[in-house]
């Protein structure tokens, strides 16, 4: 009997963990861990099924690690704690020095700004080479950042031209390789900037020039492989994927030449030093480091993350694959150079209550579900605030992407950022209860939620959510975009107001748009039938969709048996929308801007136009939609959080 009550007591051991601990300690409360990982280990010894985390920052070398061995695992702040897992080197300020090399100094273009520049050996702290500079952009996959700098908390801006804002391409003496002819031998982009400034740049080496090279919606950093000081000529090293346009946005950075400004900084890769301006009364610097995820689970069930911070690191947050019931509660993502978090694979898994901000490359990732047997896997995003996600990449970068079936986005705020919120594919996804805003701010031709070319990728539910200040570059940005023939969607009850557009139905079939209510938009719906025109091109990629997934098969043809009917039926024509019971306010009329083919095959039913002023509720026949409950929702682990909110 006393064998077995200690068997007992050992299997419900908790293992805690302190920045003052060691990992020689036993890991209990007296006497804690030093490290995570090795509270981890630890608890699979002892079978304990919690792992406590005591205050303080907790500095990873390498990913902490999770597996099914780890399945049922509790990792979570202690008491009134609010621990943070970072991947950065921390600097302390007697480590600053001021930069007194002339050879240093001497490049800086604004003689004012040299008696302000401080240096950093960060090839010393970190004990090994920098890395190179990577490309970043539309084009590009998500791939982990160079090192960032942060000072107190926020982060720094690598050293550029102009200061704020873009110059402009003055002049094109070679556009390079365009859409069309990328498969030719490769002509790299020549230009001259609208501006002399480039001619004082002619000794720098590692100079990256970023770009909307040609379109609003497609950005993309590109290395510059020389820069004449004579002309002030500029070459690209490799081509632009749409070529390189007169008048396209631009800025240069990783440049010396331009540290001139308070918050601003360069690293010397090839000497592994840092030279910064720090903002006034700076006193924490933090420069990212690690290359990896700061935590990493694989094939674990039922693991809860609760209340810790992840931040400070050149990769994602936390990456989980293939993983079941595993739950990110109440912990907050910032201050990274990929995203909060990616959830690949696995069910029933994802984040609740959690603030994801100041990430390089999107907010969070889910994907998962077999779109063959259309099983759903129940990935989600619920009651989680992400804004400024975009500090990279600005286009395609979301603050949630969703792919395959069945996953959710529910009660969020979702803002700030130049582009998309919203950026799914596959099937029956549903996007509930969320506040959409100031997002898109510097792109065009996009959606706040938004998804396009492909005929399968049906079911999804868009409803309830509110829409508001979404207005970027007003080319073309619907709240809800249905683009290049998407088809068999749903949008209901949302309420879209003062933004570019409210809906852009691009040609797609058996879409469904009902009680919604749009409200001093520019437009209330453009409705187009481009795959009778200009994007009939687009039919192969069509084609090839549709062949990639078996909708001559159950439970396919049970569930989009349009899809059976489809290339009898005219398929690159709009076919079976449904525009009924919308009420546009001081928008516009349902049919302002719609084609006809797209008229003649779509019902339109008991929608209402108002010019009327004041409450739209009051308007007779308005919609009843939920907006009191759309967004971010108060509960024991929201009010837990400190600030950050909307």
């Amino acid at each position: 009997m006393i064998a077995a009550l200690c068997l007992v007591a050992v299997v419900q051991a908790d293992v805690y963990v302190g920045v003052r601990g060691l990992d020689s300690n036993p890991g209990t409360d007296s006497r804690p861990m030093r490290t995570i990982m090795s509270a981890v280990r630890r608890a699979r010894e002892l079978k304990a099924h919690r792992v406590v985390v005591g205050a303080g920052e907790y500095r990873l070398l390498d990913s902490i690690e999770l597996g099914a061995e780890d399945s049922g695992l509790v990792i979570e702040a202690g008491k009134n704690a609010r621990p943070m897992i970072t991947g950065c080197v921390d600097v302390a300020k007697e480590s600053w020095k001021k930069c007194r090399d002339r050879a240093v100094l001497d490049r800086i273009i604004d003689a004012e700004a040299w008696g302000k520049v401080w240096e950093i050996d960060l090839g010393a702290l970190i004990g090994k080479p920098l890395p190179a500079a990577a490309p970043y952009g539309f084009t590009t996959p998500v791939s982990v950042a160079g090192n960032e700098l942060f000072a107190d908390d926020k982060p720094m801006t690598v050293a550029r031209w102009p200061n704020e804002g873009f110059a402009k391409v003055a002049e094109v003496v070679e556009p390079g390789n365009g859409e069309e002819d990328q498969n030719k031998p490769p002509r790299k982009p020549v230009f001259l900037a609208n501006s002399d400034r480039p001619k004082l740049w002619a000794k720098a080496s590692d100079v990256w020039l970023y770009g909307y090279w040609k379109f609003d919606w497609a950005d993309e950093s590109i290395l510059a492989d020389s820069i004449d000081g004579a002309t002030g000529r500029i070459t690209l090293s490799k081509p632009h994927s749409y070529g390189v346009t007169k008048g396209a946005d631009f800025f240069a950075e990783n440049l010396l030449e331009e540290l001139d400004r308070p918050g601003e900084y360069f690293v010397d890769r090839v000497g592994g030093m840092v030279y910064f301006i720090p903002p006034d009364g700076a006193q924490t610097i933090r420069i990212s480091a690690l290359d990896k995820p700061l935590i990493r689970a694989t094939k674990a069930s039922k693991v809860v993350l609760r209340d810790i911070d992840l931040a400070y690191s050149r990769g994602d947050g936390i990456r989980c694959e293939d993983c079941v019931d595993l739950r990110i509660e109440g912990c907050q993502m910032y201050n990274l150079g990929e995203r909060g978090a990616v959830v690949n694979g696995g069910r029933n898994s994802g984040l609740y209550g959690c603030n994801v901000w100041n990430t390089g490359e999107g907010g969070v990732t889910l994907s998962g579900g077999d779109r063959k047997t259309l099983t759903p896997a129940g990935l989600y995003v619920e009651n989680c605030n992400i804004h400024d996600f975009q500090r990279r990449t600005q286009t395609y970068r979301p603050a949630v992407s969703v792919n395959g079936v069945g996953n959710i986005v529910r009660h969020c705020a979702l803002h700030d950022a130049p582009h998309s919120a919203i950026i799914y594919g596959g099937n029956d996804h549903l996007f509930e209860l969320n506040r959409f805003y100031r997002t898109l701010k510097r792109t065009g031709d996009g959606g706040v939620v938004y998804t396009g070319r492909d005929w399968t990728a049906r079911g999804t539910i868009i409803r309830n959510n509110y829409f508001f200040d979404n207005v970027g570059m007003s080319k073309w940005e619907p709240a809800i975009y249905f683009d290049d023939l998407a088809s068999g969607l749903t949008a209901t009850g949302n309420v879209i107001e003062r933004c570019h557009w409210g809906f852009l139905i691009g040609g797609g079939r058996d879409n469904v748009i009902t009680d919604n209510v749009i409200v001093d938009c520019k437009l209330g719906f453009d409705c187009d039938a481009r795959g009778l025109g200009w994007a009939a091109k687009s039919e192969p990629t069509m084609m090839e969709r549709l062949k990639a997934v078996p909708y001559e098969s159950e439970p396919w043809k049970s569930r989009y048996p349009q899809l059976l009917t489809l290339l009898a039926n005219q398929p690159m024509a709009p076919m079976g929308n449904v525009l009924k019971g919308n009420l546009l306010v001081r928008s516009g009329m349902v049919l302002d801007r719609t084609e006809a083919p797209f008229q003649k095959t779509a019902l339109y039913e008991g929608n209402i136009e108002s010019s009327a002023s004041g409450d739209w509720e009051k308007i007779p026949g308005a919609p009843k939609v939920p907006i009191g409950k759309m967004g971010l929702v108060e509960d024991k682990v929201r009010r837990r959080l400190p600030g950050k909110w909307d």
